[in-house]
């Protein structure tokens, strides 16, 4: 079950390579064809600034946990070797 899997998602990518290869703002629903019309194209902007801001504060949310971590570790350090 676990070889067929990768398989079978081969398979799908393989079929409809026009679909697998573009992106959610190029695609209309119910068609294959690439949509040209600036509302379509500016939804797709719009997805991609949405998830790089997503990732955005994903990441500054982790990088101010490990501040925290090390700023607390570095005192509690400070305070065991004082002792």
């Amino acid at each position: 079950m676990t070889r067929s899997l990768p398989s079978i998602l081969a398979l799908v990518l393989l079929a409809f390579p026009r679909l697998a290869s573009a992106c959610v703002g190029c695609r209309e629903p119910g068609s294959d064809t690439v949509a040209s019309e600036p509302q379509t194209v500016m939804a797709g902007f719009g997805f991609s600034w949405g998830v790089l801001i997503m990732l955005g504060c994903v990441m500054a949310i982790v990088a101010g946990l490990v501040v925290l971590i090390c700023t607390t570790v570095a005192r509690v350090d400070r305070a065991h070797r004082s002792s």
